[in-house]
Formats: C-alpha cells, sequence, structure tokens
C-alpha cells in the first residue's frame, strides 16, 4: 500500500514543481540568457556560460556550477543560496545584491566581481574561509 502511494504521490508532481528545466537550461547553454528563470538545484557542472544574462532573480538555489565558467556574467539579485560554486570563474561577474547564503566558493575567481548588497552568511570563500558578514 505504501509502495502504491508514494507512486502516486512522484506522479502527481509535474516536473516543473521541482525547480529546473531541461529547457531552461538548454536555452542557457544555447543563448546564454536565463533572467528570472528557475534553476534551483540544477547541475551545471562545468558549463561555459560566461557573460550569462542571469539577472533579474534567477533561482539557483542549491545548483551545482563546479567548474563552471561564469566570466562576466550578470548574477544581479540572482538566488545563489547553498550553490556549489567551487572553482568556478566568476572573474568580473556582476554578484551584486544577490544571495550567496551557505554557498561554497571554494577556489573560485572572484577577481573583480561586484559585490556590493550581496548577503553573506555562512558562505564558504574561495580560500575556505567562512564569511559570515551579513548573518
Amino acid at each position: 500500500m505504501n509502495r502504491f502511494l508514494l507512486a502516486a504521490f512522484y506522479t502527481a508532481i509535474p516536473f516543473s514543481a521541482l525547480g529546473w528545466s531541461e529547457s531552461d537550461i538548454s536555452a542557457l547553454k544555447e543563448t546564454q540568457v536565463c533572467q528570472a528563470c528557475d534553476l534551483s538545484g540544477a547541475d551545471l557542472r562545468w558549463a561555459n556560460v560566461y557573460e550569462a544574462e542571469l539577472g533579474g532573480s534567477a533561482n539557483l538555489v542549491g545548483a551545482d556550477l563546479s567548474g563552471s565558467d561564469l566570466r562576466g556574467a550578470n548574477l544581479y539579485g540572482a538566488n545563489l543560496e547553498g550553490a556549489r560554486l567551487t572553482d568556478v570563474n566568476l572573474t568580473g561577474a556582476d554578484l551584486r545584491w544577490s544571495s550567496l547564503r551557505g554557498a561554497d566558493l571554494s577556489g573560485a575567481d572572484l577577481d573583480d566581481a561586484q559585490t556590493e548588497g550581496a548577503v553573506f552568511c555562512q558562505t564558504i570563500m574561495p580560500d575556505s574561509a567562512v564569511n559570515d558578514s551579513n548573518c
């Protein structure tokens, strides 16, 4: 009986309720644009999306962007809470007013990145230090 209920539960939930959709990820990789989209929990490891347009409150909560190239990307106001950003190239990226609460930036390159107003709380910084400056 429990298996039946569990199967019914999973088939009743549309995939869009889980956050990201394959079409959003494809659009981002092809056009470099995904403003205000929901990519929460998406696997974007090693994505080559430099200068991507992800501003306008894009939802990247819990997304895995490890090793990605986000040079010059617009992440203004993006929600990156709990995101994995290890070894990401964020050189010149716009992270102003984004939330990086609980994000892991270990080994990331933040040279010339704009971080004015960004929320750092329990954020692992590139040097592995924990930043709690906005908790």
